[in-house]
């Protein structure tokens, strides 16, 4: 990377932290490229969400029966994502360009920084070893770096010992962080984890993605991209799923299937029940860590909430219910509750025991690696060390901001709506719509009406591509959601 705007590559910067840095993203965050043909991308290829929607596209994805039985390398990761990006049930994917940006300008110098994509189909367990030792070689690495001694001498505020690491994780970045806290090379040599979002628990997304095509008419199948509109259990979507250990990995390993009573934890059996793959699913339990470890360092831990989530799950005859309310009680007393998430993960899975949350955002799951507020707060993490005695967790106090926009696709010319609750009602309030293909400028405000307690906005798209919706309310945060529109001009 090439030096920024504003800064010698010689010179340390001002006011920044001379530990060196490692950007861990979540899922379908890495680029991944076919090791034999790189020049095409497999995911994250370009600004068009739909691109990858390809039955050829979802195929490269699967893993072989070889890479099933551990033999990896035929895709390989190739950078973060560069362009936002959609994947059913998890919504949109942003990129990491702002969040790496902050990060740059609280770091000594430029080499300080490492970015870490990996091929987030794998196990938790495999990429956390490949992020062991690329942390040790960039922490080597930056010990040795002239800028590094420089940076020590001119901060007399910051720790005076060897540059230590700082990991940053959003989303399954941090499960790989709290792994790489198991590892004893790496683990007295992190001074902080910043993680973002991470499903420390699980999420029911995933198992509503191993399910898709059994009744959940908002995931795809086949091809070509207006498929999306037609639930098929055979093909496309959760034959992709299905093979990849990541998505198992993603499983809610808390109470979370609700059976009546205080509900149960999913089992290997439930996870074939629901569409997995019986040597995945085994694999997956064998995988489970009874006691997770604290992560390594000091932990730093900001949440989404506020947003519609699931919470938990119900199984019918194979067909996954997502529930939107978190078990709790006992079996005597059982209760049922809405705590609420960033959309894709339920705050009981972002919480860690013994963690007091730096903040509780109201921010989409996507938006915890790219809001403004979330790059603040990083910096200020990075630049100041410890912010868990620094007041309040944020977003106690003001009015809990929620976006709700349909989970799946929608489709051109048919209007849909998007609800913000927890906003004061205010004449001529509104959203913003505007689209995310880096090809076409286009955005548009749609007024916002008061119903039931909420805000509605109906939204009409005329054309097929991936739209950011954002709502900002009056002296808070804007909160947004990705939506991707598709109709039959996909088709091929």
């Amino acid at each position: 990377m090439s030096a920024r705007p504003g800064f010698s590559s010689d010179i340390p910067r001002p006011y920044a932290t001379h530990d060196a840095v490692v950007v861990i993203p979540g899922i379908m965050g890495s680029v991944l490229v076919d090791r034999d043909a790189p020049q095409k991308p497999v995911w994250g290829d370009g600004p068009v969400a739909a691109s990858w929607f390809s039955g050829a596209a979802l195929r490269r994805l699967r893993l072989t029966e070889e890479e099933q039985e551990g033999h990896y390398g035929r895709i390989v990761p190739g950078g973060l994502l560069r362009y936002a990006a959609w994947f059913p049930g998890f919504r949109g994917i942003e990129r990491y360009r702002d969040l790496v940006r902050g990060v740059h300008g609280a770091v000594a110098h430029e080499k300080a920084v490492l970015e870490f994509p990996y091929d987030w189909r794998l196990p938790v367990a495999h990429n956390a070893r490949l992020l062991a030792e690329a942390a040790l070689i960039h922490l080597e690495q930056w010990r040795a770096h002239d800028a590094h001694d420089a940076a020590m001498r001119q901060q007399p505020s910051q720790p005076q010992d060897p540059a230590q690491l700082v990991l940053v994780a959003h989303s399954m970045g941090g499960l790989l962080a709290r792994r790489v806290s198991l590892d004893p090379d790496v683990q007295p040599l992190v001074r902080t984890c910043v993680t973002l979002g991470s499903p420390f628990h699980g999420t029911p997304k995933a198992a509503v993605l191993l399910n898709s095509g059994r009744g959940l008419p908002f995931l795809p199948a086949r091809r070509p991209a207006s498929a999306l509109l037609r639930p098929d259990p055979d093909d496309g979507l959760r034959a992709l799923a299905v093979t990849l250990p990541g998505v198992y990995d993603l499983l809610p390993q808390y109470r979370c299937l609700d059976e009546g009573g205080s509900g149960r934890r999913l089992t290997a059996a439930d996870v074939v029940r629901l569409g997995g793959d019986p040597v995945q699913a085994a694999a997956w339990q064998e995988r489970q860590v009874p006691n997770p470890p604290a992560l390594a360092g000091d932990h730093q831990l900001l949440l989404g909430t506020a947003q519609r989530t699931a919470q938990s799950l119900r199984i019918d005859d194979g067909v996954v219910t997502p529930l939107f309310t978190t078990l709790r009680g006992t079996t005597e007393e059982p209760r049922r509750e809405n705590e609420w998430g960033d959309g894709t993960v339920p705050s009981c899975s972002a919480e860690v025991p013994g963690v007091r949350p730096v903040g509780r955002l109201f921010q989409s799951h996507s938006d915890l690696g790219r809001a403004d507020e979330v790059v603040r707060w990083v910096v200020r993490i990075l630049r100041d060390g410890d912010l868990g005695t620094g007041g309040p967790p944020l977003g106690t106090d003001t009015g809990r901001i929620g976006l709700d926009t349909p989970d799946g696709v929608v489709v051109p010319h048919q209007t849909w709506t998007a609800v913000v609750t927890g906003a004061e009602v205010r004449p001529g309030a509104f959203c913003t719509v505007e689209s995310v293909d880096t090809r076409r400028r286009w955005a548009d405000r749609v007024r916002l009406q008061p119903r039931d307690g909420e805000l509605h906005a109906p939204v009409t798209l005329d054309s097929p591509g991936l739209y950011r919706v954002t709502f900002q309310p009056p002296g808070g945060a804007p909160v947004s959601q990705l939506v991707f529109a598709t109709g039959p001009e996909h088709d091929d």
